[in-house]
C-alpha cells in the first residue's frame, strides 16, 4: 500500500508542470503571426481553460484545477501541431510551384531538341541531295 503512494507521489512529482509547459507553448506561439491566424481557435480555448483552472484552484478545488491544466496542455499542443501542419503545407505548396516550374523548363527543353534534332536531318537531307547534284554533270 506505501509502495502504491509513493509510486502515484513520485509520478506526480516528476511529471512535468502542465501550467508552465502550456505557457511555454502559448508564448512560443504568440511569436508567430500565422499560428496566431491558423489556430486562434484552440489557442483561446487552452487561454479558457488555464483561466478556469485558476478559478477552480483559488476555490479550493485542486484536483478539478489540475485536469483543467491538463486540457489546456492539449489545447495549446494541438495549437503548436496546427501550426506546424501550416507550415509544412506552405512549404509543399513552394515545392510543388518550383517542380511545376521545372517541368516546364524541362518540357521546353525537350521541345528545343527535338527541333534541332529534326533541322539537323533537314540540313543533312539537303546536303545529300546538294551533293548528289553535283556529282551528275
Amino acid at each position: 500500500m506505501w509502495l502504491l503512494a509513493l509510486t502515484v507521489t513520485g509520478a506526480a512529482i516528476s511529471a512535468p508542470d502542465a501550467r508552465s509547459h502550456t505557457a511555454s507553448i502559448l508564448a512560443d506561439l504568440a511569436k508567430k503571426p500565422d499560428a496566431a491566424r491558423v489556430a486562434s481557435e484552440s489557442i483561446d480555448n487552452a487561454k479558457d481553460a488555464l483561466r478556469r483552472a485558476d478559478q477552480l484552484r483559488a476555490s479550493g478545488d485542486q484536483r478539478r484545477g489540475a485536469m483543467l491544466e491538463e486540457t489546456a496542455l492539449e489545447w495549446a499542443s494541438a495549437s503548436e501541431l496546427l501550426d506546424k501542419t501550416a507550415q509544412s503545407e506552405k512549404q509543399l505548396s513552394e515545392l510543388q510551384t518550383r517542380t511545376t516550374e521545372l517541368e516546364t523548363k524541362v518540357f521546353r527543353a525537350q521541345a528545343l531538341v527535338e527541333q534541332t534534332v529534326a533541322r539537323r536531318a533537314r540540313a543533312e537531307e539537303a546536303l545529300h541531295k546538294l551533293d548528289e547534284k553535283g556529282q551528275k554533270p
